[in-house]
């Protein structure tokens, strides 16, 4: 049932089932990069300075739990945005 539904999509659409997965690859990648990059515009904004910046003070300084949990967040949103900005120029090339 699920396979004649697909199908009958491919055909309307007039795509094949390779290039509607490589465009729903670029979306979904496309997407965790728009995601991570907002919690780094978040944090960003949150601190008035970028991560890098944050990171020198956070090391050299005693700071709250909040903070502490925020550098977490943080130090994973960039990872994360780097790692998918990586996906799609490797996909543009």
């Amino acid at each position: 049932m699920l396979s004649n539904l697909q199908e009958k999509v491919f055909s309307a659409l007039h795509i094949s089932k390779k290039d509607l997965l490589d465009e729903m690859s670029v979306i979904l990648a496309s997407q965790q990069l728009s995601e991570y990059s907002m919690e780094v515009d978040f944090f960003e904004k949150k601190y008035g300075k970028k991560f890098e910046e944050f990171d020198r003070y956070f090391r050299s300084h005693e700071v709250s739990y909040e903070m502490e949990n925020d550098w977490m967040n943080w130090k994973f949103s960039v990872e994360s945005r780097k790692y998918w900005e990586e996906i799609l120029k490797h996909n543009d090339s």
